[in-house]
């Protein structure tokens, strides 16, 4: 049975994660929603698998991280790690489907992004597999960043160019800027994250072969 604090812990988490989700897909309506399938008509059924893949992860993501879900609702946590896993493949093959765009602009910056993406859920579901936990939460963090990268850089582009302009210039600059610092800052952040779990483990460890 959960303890009080365990029951706060998952209140104040759930009504976090959720005002996540609400702000996050709220923005993504305001600032996306009109344009999200503009001039696609062509390929429209690939965008439909790209963003249709994309958002169930975006949905099913968030509550992966939180601990007293994770570790309360076992079950719906690994259903919704599928989930996770089957969205990502629905949209990395609808990405592939829609390449090559208009532009290479953006394409080198896209391909590693999504590259990394499957790589790491690749790791994830190995590591689950063989029990390593901590080296699956690391895999699939990357892997959440990533996706949400092909939201945020698509509000970036359209609203937040300006922040830029000191750095270039150039407008065609800019937007290449724009594509690869809106995955790599967000990935630095988890490899910093992670790296102190990491550590933490390996100490831990350490004082118990001590």
């Amino acid at each position: 049975m959960a303890t009080a604090g365990q029951q706060r812990r998952f209140t104040v988490a759930s009504a976090l994660t959720g005002l996540w989700l609400v702000t996050f897909f709220a923005a993504v309506a305001f600032f996306l929603g009109p344009n999200i399938f503009e001039n696609r008509s062509e390929k429209l059924p690939a965008f439909i698998l790209h963003i249709g893949g994309g958002s169930v992860v975006l949905l099913t993501g968030p509550f992966q991280f939180i601990a007293p879900i994770r570790n309360r609702y076992r079950r719906y946590h690994r259903i919704a790690g599928y989930v996770f896993v089957g969205g990502s493949v629905a949209a990395i093959i609808g990405f592939l489907m829609v390449m090559p765009g208009d532009t290479d602009m953006f394409l080198l910056s896209q391909l590693v992004a999504i590259t990394l993406w499957g790589l790491c859920v690749g790791v994830a579901v190995h590591a689950i597999r063989r029990k390593h936990v901590l080296t699956h939460q690391h895999n699939m963090a990357r892997a959440f960043v990533i996706a949400v990268y092909f939201v945020t850089v698509r509000i970036v582009d359209q609203h937040l160019m300006w922040a830029l302009e000191p750095l270039s210039k150039v407008e065609g600059a800019r937007f290449a800027h724009s594509d690869w610092l809106a995955w790599v800052i967000p990935l630095i952040a988890v490899e910093i994250w992670f790296g102190h779990k990491w550590d933490r483990l390996l100490k831990k460890r350490e004082r118990s072969v001590g």
